[in-house]
């Protein structure tokens, strides 16, 4: 409580896409801005409704953004109602799965899913989507963006807060 800083600031810069490289083993997308507008690998792409995914390349004036729904993203993700983390993992499929689930967690279909903050990767409650199934133990999520008609994102410029320094730690008991 001594080092509270308030809530995170959080600014984006809009973006529009411009090539689509969905396809069956890579789902990204690549936006018309890059590292001269501040855009930095590992920011969260998002639209009005929910997470797109995260940069994964920038350049100069360009960048690359890989989904969510890819193989290769993993996302620390809170589901709201029972707050179970987990991992949403993308199996380049349209319904990504939640993995790494505690033990005796309850999900049921319905139940909203959004960003979980843990461990600084990404900002806290940004939405992600719902549960839309729950078969044998796999957790499928339907998210909330649009693929067909995703056209614009925001590249949410995220200010995670910094490790706790020692100037700010208690003075040690002396003995």
């Amino acid at each position: 409580m001594l080092a509270y800083r308030g809530p995170d600031r959080r600014s984006f810069v809009s973006a529009r896409v411009i090539a689509d490289g969905r396809g069956p083993f890579v789902k990204s997308v690549l936006v018309n801005i890059g590292r001269g507008d501040g855009v930095e690998k590992g920011q969260a792409a998002a639209t009005a409704l929910g997470l797109v995914g995260r940069v994964s390349q920038s350049g100069a004036r360009s960048a690359r953004i890989l989904m969510m729904t890819d193989l290769n993203s993993r996302i620390p993700v809170l589901v709201e109602e029972s707050r179970a983390r987990a991992i949403l993992a993308g199996d380049n499929s349209e319904r990504p799965q939640l993995v790494f689930l505690p033990d005796g967690a309850r999900v049921s279909v319905g139940q909203r899913v959004v960003t979980s903050g843990h461990g600084g990767a990404l900002p806290y409650g940004i939405p992600v989507g719902v549960v839309s199934a729950v078969d044998s133990g796999v957790i499928r999520i339907r998210p909330f963006v649009d693929w067909e008609r995703l056209e614009y994102v925001q590249i949410i410029e995220y200010d995670a807060a910094p490790p706790p320094s020692p100037q700010g730690a208690a003075p040690k008991a002396v003995r």
